[in-house]
């Protein structure tokens, strides 16, 4: 078995940046250990709202010593790599040189499958191929068929071979993966992490669910709903139901309900009187929104 390979130029200055902002998360690496000693194959699943420090937790990960397991990184927030396709052939690449094994490109979904098993039979007892990918939900659906996994993830597992994913919060339905292998989920959302709060992070969480409440048309602008929505939310200083939110801004329950599936990574949901009720992650971001509108 070959050395892991390198590291693409973009993976290598992003690993290195994320990485410096890694806080005391050990808890995760031992949670992460613990699934590794457990099962001998499997998917891991880092989930965080924005900002939460998944990435850098896995940054870190992929820059620690786990010799003789075999790291290989891939991150869907990098410009131009959030296709199944650049997928497909940079870690089919990374396989290939890994197990010294013979096969020509262009790379296909089949060849992952193939080479992952390849590679299980070359492992040596104690090895472990574990392929990182951070933000799983960056990625661009439009050229994957209907009913595939995200990225085209293998159903199945071979023994030895291990996935840990990153991604925001998602809804149980539409995770994008149907899997057949042992897998745990972790949700940092239960821990009480600090590096959410800066400036930088409120403007890059506000500017992506700015692109979520726009209308299909190519407006810039919130919707009227989105905009009445959101100075709801805003100054709201408990959870509000779809209910609520309804009454508060005149506007159909549906619609409101519509514009939170769109911001769901973003929001927190209890169930209090058998009513869901909506809130940000963090009520300094509330505050920043206030006064921003």
């Amino acid at each position: 078995m070959n050395a892991p390979p390198q590291l693409d130029s973009s993976f290598q200055q992003i690993i290195w940046e994320k990485s410096q902002n890694f806080l005391n998360c050990e808890f995760v690496f031992s949670a992460i250990d613990n699934f590794l000693h457990k099962h001998n194959r499997g998917y891991f699943t880092i989930i965080g709202a924005p900002g939460s420090g998944k990435s850098a937790i896995l940054a870190k990960f992929a820059t620690c010593n786990f010799n003789p397991n075999i790291i290989i990184y891939y991150n869907a927030q990098v410009e131009g790599k959030n296709t199944a396709e650049k997928f497909i052939q940079y870690i089919c690449t990374q396989l290939v040189t890994t197990g010294n094994i013979i096969v020509e490109a262009p790379f296909t979904s089949l060849h992952l499958s193939l080479l992952l098993q390849q590679i299980s039979e070359q492992l040596a007892p104690d090895q472990k191929l574990i392929i990182a990918i951070d933000a799983l939900d960056a990625i661009n659906e439009d050229n994957q068929p209907l009913g595939t996994n995200l990225f085209y993830l293998p159903r199945y597992l071979p023994q030895g071979v291990y996935f840990i994913l990153t991604r925001r919060p998602f809804k149980k339905e539409k995770s994008g993966l149907l899997i057949e292998a042992p897998s745990f989920v972790l949700d940092l959302s239960e821990y009480d992490l600090k590096n959410w709060d800066d400036e930088s992070a409120f403007t890059q969480h506000w500017q992506k669910m700015h692109s979520r409440g726009v209308s299909p048309s190519g407006q810039t602008t919130l919707t009227d709903i989105a905009e009445k929505v959101l100075r709801v939310l805003a100054v709201a200083h408990q959870g509000i139901s779809v209910r609520e939110l309804a009454e508060a801004t005149n506007e159909d329950e549906y619609d409101v309900e519509e514009v939170l599936d769109g911001w769901f990574e973003f929001l927190q949901q209890q169930q209090i009187d058998k009513e869901t009720k909506y809130s940000f992650y963090h009520p300094h971001f509330s505050q920043w929104l206030a006064l921003l509108r």
